[in-house]
């Protein structure tokens, strides 16, 4: 699989086979990960590989239970009740092999104290793009992936740095779980909606999140040439 095809194929997966993902491997899908740009060329990433059984179950159900609580009902205002049929397409999850978490870890600090805020945007940018790397590597290896970061509203990821004595200075930025598709997973094709449509989503709109998370804006909707229009 090419690089072109890995990046526009790429979707999020929740049903993994318990299948060992080989270590070799691992760590070829993390030196994409580590080519991606940083600012000044500071890499300030670092990396917690889990594939312990007993761990990663252990994380597989804390993100589960993030995602309904705090992702699905507190931040998209869902009922109770109405979760459990986006909560059925984690049934599977608990057979993750493998859980990447990408942090945040300045290895020098030069700039003057005005400027920490600007470069901390510029570290979080530069993670953004080492999981891209991660993921469409991880693609074009015939391995799944999913960006998780609901963590951040349950204590900041507390919870994970106690799990795998994660320093407190260092900040969490996203886990992805790292395994073999299950079978019934199969490609799909993504849902195109307008910006209007997208505009018009309401918090507590539970009959189009659906579609809201499987949508897909029109590049002609993103792109302005030459200046900005509209």
């Amino acid at each position: 699989m090419d690089c072109l095809e890995a990046l526009t194929t790429r979707s999020g997966v929740l049903d993994y086979r318990p299948d060992p993902v080989e270590k070799g491997l691992i760590e070829q899908v993390l030196n994409a990960a580590i080519s991606a740009p940083s600012p000044a060329n500071l890499q300030a990433w670092s990396f917690v590989v889990v594939t312990h059984p007993e761990k990663t179950r252990k994380l597989a159900h804390y993100l589960m239970d993030v995602q309904d609580r705090k992702v699905f009902q507190e931040f998209l205002g869902l009922q109770p009740e109405e979760t459990g049929r986006y909560m059925r397409l984690y049934e599977m999850f608990d057979q993750v092999p493998c859980f990447i978490i990408i942090c945040l870890e300045p290895k020098c600090h030069f700039t003057l104290p005005e400027h920490e805020s600007i470069l901390r945007d510029w570290y979080l940018l530069s993670l953004g793009a080492a999981v891209g790397n991660l993921m469409a590597a991880a693609k074009a290896f015939g391995l799944g992936t999913r960006w998780f970061g609901g963590f951040a509203l349950d204590g900041g990821g507390q919870y994970l740095k106690e799990l795998f004595s994660i320093p407190g200075d260092i900040e969490i930025a996203a886990v992805t779980p790292l395994g073999y598709p299950a079978d019934s997973v199969r490609p799909r094709k993504r849902i195109e909606q307008s910006r209007e449509e997208l505009s018009a989503f309401e918090r507590e709109d539970s009959r189009r999140l659906a579609q809201m998370l499987r949508g897909k804006l029109p590049l002609k909707d993103l792109i302005h040439y030459e200046k900005w229009v509209g």
